[in-house]
């Protein structure tokens, strides 16, 4: 096979944004995909006329991220339908709500602390690893409202186990992008073309600037030799289950891989990396620091919704599973995404990650939380199609709790080893979701090219 400046493992957004940006810059890429379908956890699955995801996904970019990286690249990132309201579900009067009743009609001090926040430098922000976000509100103000509404977005992009227990880093330096890009506390959207046609357009990016995007194709080990990166072995199919594998040899002097941290070392030998560095990754690997949720996909022939077709719905406890959790229509979002006629609601109860192990357990609180959500939304009693997904491997990421985001998280350049790098939300990354990994990736690439690329992205490292 041809060498390559850069082979990249992964096709989900950071593989695929490297590739891009790399290739545009005149080098030889090579994006390697273990799956048949681009877009890691942000794939679109076909199954009896639905579209679904590896969990519920919207896109959260307020301009300056995926959105910069797609018109740097010659394509359109189009914003579709987004979320119009935020609703909470009250556990002690069991009734809906709207974000904006918690502040009966007196906004004043919320201007106030959005105003501090966007006077407050993100290199300040960035020092807030350590710190609870409920530290940071109550520093600046005693507004219950101001802490709601802050905690329930939170909620909704990172989740943890117990529902306050969040980064001041990661939700504040999300919130002042937001702010700043788009005028709002919070902006998500349905991709333009969908997630499928995100992910095309990144793939054909990478190919009209003379890189190849190959399916099917897992890389079994990266290849290091004194401390520099040689290339990848592809592998193959195993005709004896303990057979040792002798695939196909990719050469490049540097390798760019996109896998979390709970799969990275199973490609990079460990021996070629400092004992901290690999102790970093170990640590974050732990099943219990996973974001984990029981997923549900569920279709009704009535909407079930409270305001609006696009509301986002969000909740600290659900009636009996206590489970925290998030719910929204995507056919609102996309009506090709189910079929005509249809409703298809995504909804997800956040769990322990050390207990999606406990198929049992998981079993048990499946069967409170759905009874749940038919209390929420009477309306779901009438589903007629469901799927059940687990969310935990693979997962939304590592929870994002102080001492676990940031500087605590290894870096994106490998120490010790010339050409590794790891473009990944689950190394040292900011943002939410699909955007986050793609500013991974442009991190990544620009630490390789040794300068900032001229796209006037948003703030990323």
């Amino acid at each position: 096979m041809p060498k390559y400046d850069v082979v990249i493992i992964g096709a989900g957004a950071a593989g695929l944004t490297s590739g891009a940006l790399l290739a545009k810059e005149a080098k030889s890429v090579c994006v390697v995909e273990a799956g048949k379908y681009l877009g890691g956890r942000g794939m679109a699955v076909p199954e009896e006329g639905f579209k679904l995801n590896l969990g519920g996904h919207l896109l959260e970019d307020g301009g300056g991220g995926l959105t910069k990286i797609f018109e740097y690249l010659g394509k359109e990132l189009t914003h579709g339908a987004a979320s119009a309201d935020q609703l909470i579900w009250d556990h002690d009067k069991l009734e809906w709500g709207s974000i904006r009743d918690r502040f009966q009609g007196d906004r004043s001090e919320l201007r106030r602390v959005i105003k501090i926040l966007l006077a407050t430098p993100y290199g300040e922000l960035d020092r807030l690893d350590d710190q609870p976000l409920r530290t940071w509100l109550a520093q600046h103000t005693s507004d219950p409202a101001v802490f709601d509404l802050f905690e329930f977005i939170s909620v909704l992009e990172c989740m943890t186990d117990d529902w306050y227990d969040h980064s001041a880093s990661e939700n504040l330096i999300a919130r002042k992008m937001h702010f700043e890009e788009a005028g709002k506390a919070a902006y998500s959207f349905w991709p333009g073309k969908g997630w499928d046609g995100l992910f095309d357009d990144l793939r054909d990016a990478v190919v009209e600037h003379g890189g190849e995007v190959l399916l099917n194709t897992p890389v079994e080990t990266v290849l290091i030799e004194d401390g520099q990166v040689k290339g990848v072995a592809l592998g193959r199919d195993k005709v004896l289950p303990n057979e040792v594998l002798e695939g196909d040899i990719v050469e490049a002097d540097c390798v760019i891989s996109t896998l979390p941290v709970w799969n990275v070392l199973r490609v990079v030998p460990e021996q070629h990396l400092p004992d901290w560095y690999t102790a970093q990754i170990r640590f974050l690997a732990q099943d219990h620091l996973r974001i984990s949720w029981l997923g549900l996909y569920m279709a009704t022939k009535q909407p079930v919704h409270i305001n609006d077709p696009t509301e986002l719905a969000t909740w600290l406890h659900a009636p009996t599973s206590r489970l925290s959790g998030f719910f929204f229509n995507q056919t609102a979002m996309d009506p090709s995404t189910s079929p005509p006629g249809s409703n298809l609601y995504v909804c997800g109860g956040i769990i322990p990650g050390f207990k999606a192990r406990d198929m049992e357990y998981v079993k048990r609180k499946f069967e409170e939380f759905e009874a749940d959500l038919k209390v929420m939304y009477p309306g779901l009693k009438e589903t007629y199609w469901r799927r059940r997904h687990l969310v935990h491997d693979p997962s939304f990421g590592v929870i994002q709790k102080p001492g676990l985001v940031g500087i605590f998280r290894p870096h994106w350049r490998a120490p010790n080893v010339d050409g590794l790098y790891f473009a990944s939300e689950t190394f040292r990354s900011r943002g939410i979701g699909v955007d986050r990994a793609a500013r991974a990736g442009l991190t990544v690439v620009e630490d390789y090219l040794g300068r900032k690329l001229d796209g006037h992205f948003g703030w990323h490292y």
